[in-house]
């Protein structure tokens, strides 16, 4: 739904489009003032709508202030009588109406952004972003020689609540003094997912006092936006590949091959980071956290591809204390691949605490079968604690904020028919149950089954 504001930019950059092609030979006086009226407008709606319209309306601002430039000397100089060539200016017009309803079209239809869930947390949320580089990795998809591997990092904290605030994120607030230290949770988007991709759940856990750390894995990532002003599109060989294993255009051994390369460079990402927060270098921007991490409590989770890896690390380190795995098949606990086609799956004991998100096509025994057969075992082969949490009606991305930014982008890309808002309220209590019981001590009726709040779940523990 459009605001006030919103439909006063569009109505005023409308008269100067349509006016051409109206069959009347004078053009009224009040015509030359309605760009400026756009930008009066405009220029009010960036200081009363928050940040997130804002963004989703840049490409209308774009128009508008073209528009206003286009016919500035107008508001001087005013032209009465229609243009000479009407059929070019007409022709003018009509692009310029088809451009505008795009620039409407973006912020109404693909990126409407409905309200997310708010933190429940006795904590305001602070956010920084800074970059990691690691010395010891060359960038595998550069073209250029000798470029270091580099990732941008968001962080999300505990601050505190201010009165006058309302925002969620505070950029650059000084963190919490509450407490002394916080534990560190990690996370790892999905194939071309994006740093904020989960950021209702960052900021849900920052609220009830951890420090959380969103990586955007460089090439991987949708977009990667550097601290620095760099930035980076997802490599189009990541692309190509991503469809190829997606659509079986691939033997068993050449996907094995793929996944693996692509499960390594994440591990190595998420090692990259704990290891720079555990020697304090975290750059200028984050620099304030320092002090304020209690790396003896590191849990990580990830979506997707990034929950593969989240499981991953935590197998190879022990530092990691437990692991969240949302909508992931965990891809390091297949080892190889048989003559057949079928996986060799690794009969290693996972014994973190471990908690196994699924959407309803876990309900499907052919899903069982095949996708999900590492998850399984590694739940039946848990020797800590493991949890089984299966959101019914619930797709892919319903485990992302993308189906609150873009409805129309997730049902492209895989939604199921779940309440977008409640599905993600779950993911983040099941979350944030599991990070308090495991890396804080604290007790949850949630985990022990004995709830009955989320009638929507398929829930099972070991």
């Amino acid at each position: 739904m459009l605001t006030l504001l919103e439909v006063l930019i569009i109505a005023a950059n409308i008269p100067v489009l349509i006016w051409a092609l109206l069959p009347v030979k004078r053009v009224p006086r009040f015509l030359d003032f309605m760009p400026l009226s756009a930008v009066v407008f405009l220029v009010l709606h960036l200081f009363i709508d928050n940040e997130s319209v804002r963004l989703r309306f840049i490409p209308l601002y774009i128009f508008t202030i073209a528009t206003f430039l286009i016919t500035i000397m107008r508001i001087f100089h005013h032209r009465s009588d229609q243009p000479r060539r009407r059929i070019l200016a007409g022709a003018g017009r009509i692009f310029g109406l088809l451009l505008l309803t795009i620039c409407v079209l973006i912020p109404t239809v693909v990126i409407p952004f409905y309200p997310l869930p708010e933190p429940t947390g006795s904590y305001h949320v602070g956010t920084i972003a800074s970059d990691f580089t690691d010395r010891n990795r060359m960038e595998a998809f550069s073209k250029e020689e000798g470029v270091l591997r580099k990732v941008a990092v968001q962080f999300w904290y505990p601050t505190e609540k201010l009165e006058t605030e309302s925002l969620n994120d505070i950029s650059g607030a000084p963190i919490s003094t509450k407490q002394q230290d916080y534990p560190v949770l990690i996370f790892s988007h999905g194939a071309f997912g994006v740093r904020m991709s989960n950021a209702s759940t960052f900021r849900e856990l920052a609220s009830h006092g951890y420090i959380v750390a969103s990586i955007d894995h460089t090439y991987q990532a949708f977009y990667t936006s550097f601290a620095d002003g760099e930035s980076i599109p997802a490599s189009s060989e990541f692309l190509n590949d991503a469809m190829k294993v997606q659509t079986d255009n691939l033997d068993a051994s050449k996907t094995f091959q793929i996944t693996h390369d692509w499960l390594d460079l994440r591990a190595a990402d998420i090692e990259l980071v704990i290891d720079s927060l555990a020697s304090g270098n975290l750059g200028n921007e984050a620099k304030m956290l320092i002090g304020h991490m209690d790396l003896t409590k590191i849990g990580l989770f990830g979506h997707s591809l990034g929950g593969a890896a989240a499981a991953q690390v935590c197998r190879d380190r022990e530092d990691i204390k437990a692991v969240v795995v949302l909508d992931g098949t965990m891809i390091g606990d297949i080892k190889g691949v048989k003559g057949d086609g079928t996986d060799i799956i690794t009969d290693e004991s996972f014994d973190k605490p471990l908690m196994l998100m699924y959407g309803s096509l876990f309900q499907s025994p052919e899903a069982k079968r095949t996708s999900y057969q590492s998850n399984i075992k590694a739940f039946e082969n848990a020797t800590d604690a493991a949890y089984s949490v299966c959101i019914k009606d619930s797709g892919h991305l319903n485990f992302t904020d993308l189906p609150r930014i873009s409805p129309f982008l997730s049902g492209m890309l895989g939604v199921g028919t779940v309440d977008s808002l409640e599905c993600i309220k779950t993911v983040n209590a099941y979350s944030l149950d599991f990070f308090d019981k495991h890396l804080k001590g604290q007790a949850s009726s949630l985990l022990e089954g004995t709830t009955s709040s989320y009638s929507e779940v398929l829930f099972d523990k070991r």
